[in-house]
């Protein structure tokens, strides 16, 4: 994995399997944040929030792990700071619960095994292990290039 990694993550869990990113995107946990849906958006974008007086996107990416848009209502957004087509961008993810910052050794990420399809590769960094616990730790910036990518080739 990246060996530029810190060790520290801030674990979530979405649909019961739990997932991290690295400490240092992330700005906020937002426990409750009223989500303004924008028409005709890409099926990963649930919306948008008001944070700090700046509208950012939220995305969903239950949509990357399982079929379709996910229907629960997810109770945290996380607020992070991500590298999208060369500018940084203040976004936030949909969790459905935050857990806690972790350390994870970054020598023992591992890489993730070939899943046969580019896209959904990229979004994977690594996958640790803790406490008898498999964790998935996401490349934020490709988990979004990719949606871009998807949401491109997307019948409309």
């Amino acid at each position: 994995m990246n060996g530029e990694a810190s060790g520290r993550y801030l674990a979530f869990e979405l649909d019961g399997e739990e997932y991290a990113v690295e400490v240092e995107r992330v700005e906020v946990v937002l426990e409750s944040a009223p989500i303004t849906r924008v028409p005709k958006a890409p099926a990963h974008l649930r919306g948008v929030i008001n944070y700090r007086g700046s509208v950012i996107p939220v995305a969903d990416l239950k949509t990357r792990f399982s079929a379709g848009r996910s229907t629960a209502e997810l109770s945290s957004v996380i607020v992070l700071h991500i590298r999208y087509a060369g500018e940084d961008q203040v976004v936030g993810v949909l969790a459905d619960s935050v857990r806690e910052v972790i350390d994870l050794d970054p020598s023992r990420i591992e890489r993730p095994p070939r899943l046969g399809n580019r896209l959904d590769d990229a979004l994977i960094a690594g996958i640790g292990e803790r406490g008898g616990r498999f964790i998935v730790v996401i490349d934020i910036d490709e988990a979004f290039k990719a949606e871009a990518e998807r949401a491109s080739t997307e019948p409309r």
